[in-house]
């Protein structure tokens, strides 16, 4: 026909040109013209898993099962997590681990009630807004300047004291182990180590921790690495933890620290506290139904807000199972991505920390309603897309990457979404001699004065680096309860940087209102926006003609890129395959990392 001959001369004009799509919104283009439709189903081979009573879910191969042992010896959810999470940072150390931090949701069913855990690393004493300016390139990333106060085994002892029951050194039997027998590099590290692995500071404790020094190359899957400087470091955690709040341990990270040229001290380690924090619950749509569900995260520095705000905002376009979007993906995608829009300006505007004053306590509160939503789905058109500017305040914001996730679910109904964070693979890629830690480079996650980006936008005051300011931070782990009765639906986070945010949007929306089980959810192609940079990344599955129309409309289409990785448990009211009674718990880890799940 001839529309469909329009669309191919479109489709390759406006390759090269990008010329307004409105000029062509006339040319309607048959339903039938050129298939138009993307399944939400599995597209991996990864396992599902079912579980009646309990079920963990962590984004490194092994680590899940860690967990189950703790809960097999009659351990609490919190004991279950703190292994999980000290096992994960020895599997993949590039994304997280005890020299880095972490933002915790708990949900305690005997309560209804979720407890907050803020243990993000914190900018030192001796840090100033400008320590970046016209300085070495790249010092805000690599090296000792990079490290913010780590804060992770803080946290760990913190919320043990107040929900673990076995002994705390029973948690790190297995992790100690880890470190000193070694753990075989995985797919996960030897992308990482692909990309990344020529950045390695040559000579350095990180650089020979990774190679294969008989062969003078890096190391490949299978191949072990041994920590036993972090080993013997745990095994003096393990035995003395009240010695990391201010005793021979916290001297131990504070002479590391020193070592390497960083501006930390002793008193900075002494005088960091994780924070329990009121958690955020806001209203959640699910399909046609107004304001069904109760979705808790964090308060920022965590952005689960906007996961929160865009999944509302999605809801006015009544994407349900009856009415998917199966025959119409471009249109879909399409909406998705100028949601994608309007929440990255959003997030800009985001405090480091809630709420230090009334503007900020205002925006925040606005965020969080159905109307804020409403008026963000008004303003997609479906024919066009446009300007930066159109979607509200354009600052450049901090960018962040890395980290990893844990979601647990236990018998008694409680239930614990973890995102833990080095920042960028290798974090600061400075190893302790004394601790074996490797610290990490959340210093970079802070904006600095005067340095707009490669498309000219400044950056946000909000975000300048501030003596005990904790940096914002794309970690979304988010709790979805049913909003009735407060039991539990979906125990979600991801990591992945900025992409934590649109990968867990889209999971949980296909979840929740698309009539698909988890593993379908997070198997299903995704795409990732922010606004800034004004390009639409989607992954390679995606059928082509979808990313014709797509670039039709006026998107700036790309291939590819960093890929997020989601956990995620449902919690299905039904009883699992092969049992009469009880609800079951579907527990899957994203394919894209290779973690894995386990239970009881």
């Amino acid at each position: 026909t001839l529309a469909t001959i329009v669309f191919f001369i479109i489709t390759i004009f406006s390759q090269g040109l990008r010329l307004p799509v409105l000029l062509f919104t006339p040319f309607a283009i048959p339903s039938d013209a050129i298939p138009d439709n993307t399944p939400l189903s599995s597209i991996s081979s990864a396992p599902f898993g079912y579980y009646s009573k309990a079920a963990i879910v962590a984004d490194a191969p092994g680590c899940a099962a860690q967990g189950r042992k703790i809960l097999e010896r009659n351990g609490s959810l919190m004991d279950a997590a703190i292994s999980t999470l000290l096992c994960t940072g020895i599997v993949n150390f590039h994304s997280m681990g005890v020299g880095g931090g972490f933002l915790m949701v708990y949900y305690k069913a005997s309560e209804n009630r979720t407890y907050i855990l803020d243990a993000r690393e914190t900018a030192p004493a001796n840090a100033t807004e400008d320590m970046f300016v016209d300085k070495v390139p790249n010092i805000h990333v690599h090296g000792p300047l990079a490290i913010a106060i780590p804060s992770e085994l803080k946290g760990y002892y913190v919320a043990w004291k107040k929900f673990g029951t076995l002994p705390w050194s029973d948690l790190f039997e297995d992790s100690i182990k880890m470190c000193r027998e070694g753990t075989p590099v995985t797919p996960t590290l030897d992308t990482i180590l692909k990309i990344f692995g020529d950045r390695l500071p040559v000579g350095t404790p990180l650089w020979h921790l990774l190679h294969n020094e008989s062969e003078g190359r890096l190391k490949t899957t299978n191949e072990i690495v041994t920590r036993p400087e972090l080993g013997d470091f745990l095994e003096r955690v393990a035995a003395d933890p009240e010695a990391l709040l201010n005793g021979s341990l916290v001297k131990e990270i504070a002479d590391d620290l020193a070592e390497a040229g960083s501006i930390i001290t002793l008193k900075d380690l002494v005088d960091y506290e994780p924070l329990w924090r009121p958690p955020l619950e806001m209203p959640l749509r699910s399909k046609s139904v107004e304001a069904d569900l109760r979705l808790i995260t964090p308060p920022p520095p965590s952005s689960g807000v906007l996961v929160g705000l865009a999944l509302n905002a999605l809801a006015n376009f009544n994407y349900t199972d009856g009415n998917n979007f199966t025959g119409n993906a471009t249109l879909y995608y399409h909406r998705l991505a100028e949601v994608l829009k309007f929440t990255f300006a959003k997030r800009s505007l985001l405090p480091d920390e809630c709420c230090n004053n009334k503007e900020d306590e205002k925006l925040l509160k606005s965020l969080m309603t159905l109307e804020t939503a409403d008026e963000i789905a008004a303003k997609v058109t479906d024919n066009g897309t446009h300007n930066t500017s159109y979607y509200g305040s354009v600052f450049l914001p901090p960018s962040d990457q890395g980290t990893a996730h844990v979601c647990l679910v236990g018998p008694n109904g409680d239930a614990i979404s973890i995102t833990s964070t080095i920042n960028t693979p290798f974090g600061s890629c400075v190893i302790g001699s004394r601790t074996g830690i490797l610290f990490n480079n959340e210093m970079d996650d802070f904006s600095t004065p005067g340095s707009p980006n490669a498309f000219g936008l400044p950056p946000s005051s909000k975000h300048f680096i501030r003596p005990g300011a904790r940096p914002i931070s794309s970690m979304t782990p988010i709790i979805i309860t049913n909003a009735s009765n407060g039991t539990l639906r979906v125990i979600i986070g991801a990591a992945g940087g900025s992409r934590i945010i649109t990968s867990t949007l889209q999971a949980a929306y296909a979840n929740l209102n698309l009539g698909v089980n988890m593993k379908q959810a997070i198997d299903s192609i995704r795409i990732h926006h922010q606004l800034v940079p004004d390009e639409l990344h989607y992954e390679m599955e995606m059928p082509s003609t979808i990313v014709e129309r797509l670039n039709i409309l006026g998107h700036n289409v790309i291939e590819g890129g960093m890929k997020a990785a989601v956990q995620g448990i449902e919690v299905s009211g039904s009883p699992c395959p092969g049992e009469s009674e009880g609800h079951c718990l579907l527990a899957y880890s994203d394919y894209r990392k290779g973690g894995d799940h386990a239970g009881l």
